[in-house]
């Protein structure tokens, strides 16, 4: 009889989706870094393409969420479209 196989540790797309929010995290530390010397051009480009990034890891991680049990995933994600928010506000306001 075959024993079934046991997954020590966690798999390759939860990797990948902790890999996905560092990457998240240091965009947002170098846009917030690098904002006041962008042009109003290069600044609209990188806030659209950050909130299109955000809304995308927030999709993927809501359904890795609900099938898997990993909630933990959504905490950092939402603090990071939360700040994106903030700076791109920030930038276009300020």
């Amino acid at each position: 009889m075959a024993t079934p196989h046991r997954r020590k540790g966690p798999d390759g797309l939860q990797k990948a989706f902790l890999y996905l929010i560092l990457l998240d995290w240091f965009m947002l530390l170098y846009i917030s870094t690098e904002m006041r010397h962008m042009t109003f051009r290069h600044g609209v480009m990188a806030s659209f393409m950050l909130t299109m990034f955000n809304l995308i890891l927030m999709n993927l991680c809501f359904r890795r969420a609900r099938r898997s049990g990993d909630t933990y995933l959504l905490y950092p994600v939402i603090a990071g479209a939360l700040l994106s928010f903030i700076l791109m506000s920030y930038f276009f306001f300020f």
